[in-house]
């Protein structure tokens, strides 16, 4: 449990290698304890509206992919902004992701950064909240 995650704001999270398409690499995976940020706490399939500042919303896919990996495992996978649609490179690097509300709707906009560039930094060191998503290759993740 990550406490403080529904209610918070912004989530930051080192990609790691991504998945999908090998041109595109936009998919992120998370546990259940992270997908709460995104008010999902049952095993649905979702939409939410997404964007890149100053640019407008569109839906993108969030998906429970829950797996047997010799024991049963709860993944969520987030569609990100494809480079088709203005996304930039995500594998690798840092990603955030800020709640904005926008009239009845929740918005997420969608930042992206180097990891150890002073955005990612500044992230990490702004966070209420770190953790790792666990196992061996384990990526770190923070909130406020």
């Amino acid at each position: 449990m990550v406490p403080g995650i529904r209610t918070a704001k912004v989530l930051w999270m080192e990609a790691g290698a991504m998945s999908g398409p090998p041109q595109h690499r936009h998919q992120i995976e998370f546990p259940n304890e992270i997908a709460e940020f995104f008010d999902e706490a049952a095993r649905e399939n979702e939409v939410i509206y997404m964007r890149l500042p100053g640019d407008d919303p569109v839906w993108r896919p969030l998906t429970y992919r829950g797996t047997d990996y010799g024991q049963w495992t709860d993944i969520w996978r987030l569609g990100l902004l494809t480079p088709r649609m203005g996304g930039p490179p995500y594998a690798e690097r840092v990603i955030r992701i800020d709640k904005v509300r926008e009239s009845r709707n929740m918005v997420y906009e969608l930042r992206v950064a180097d990891l150890g560039s002073k955005d990612a930094v500044d992230w990490q060191r702004r966070s209420r909240y770190t953790g790792s998503t666990g196992g061996p290759a384990g990526r770190n993740f923070g909130i406020w």
